[in-house]
């Protein structure tokens, strides 16, 4: 199941579980947020195409976290003049946490993945892992040189 969201004048495919960067959202970092303007959505079956939104559907996440992306730098030369420009800025963006698809009430929440409980199990498995590496023997063969 997927949908088609709405944010910042941009669209973006979500699917429970997916981290996003979208432009900045003025809300504290651990808030919820609440997407009503869906374009699409899909299920394993059908997809509904709004026009241009679908009622009673939304998708609702989590702010991780507000930050700065990557500077951009913007340079203007005009050739033979020894003139020339740089400059940059960062964007604010906030990566946000998909957790819940609502379709006409009915909800499709994401679901966490548990941490592995048998530790000793995955430490034993590399270490047969290491141990067969170990047994194989390379043999290096020197080239025969022909002679005229």
């Amino acid at each position: 199941m997927f949908a088609v969201i709405k944010s910042g004048g941009k669209q973006y495919r979500v699917v429970l579980g997916s981290i996003l960067k979208l432009e900045k959202i003025d809300q504290k970092e651990n808030s919820d947020v609440v997407f009503k303007e869906v374009l699409m959505i899909k299920n394993e079956t059908s997809y509904e195409i709004g026009s241009p939104y679908l009622n009673n559907v939304e998708v609702k996440g989590k702010i991780l976290e507000n930050k700065k992306n990557k500077k951009i730098i913007v340079f203007k030369k005009r050739r033979r003049h020894n003139s020339r420009r740089k400059n940059g800025h960062r964007q604010s963006l906030s990566v946000i946490k998909i957790n819940e698809i609502i379709i006409n009430g009915k909800t499709f929440k994401d679901k966490e993945k548990p941490e592995k409980a048998n530790q000793k199990k995955t430490d034993a498995s590399s270490k047969n892992k290491t141990e067969t590496k170990s047994n194989i023997k390379i043999e290096k063969k020197k080239p025969k040189v022909k002679t005229s």
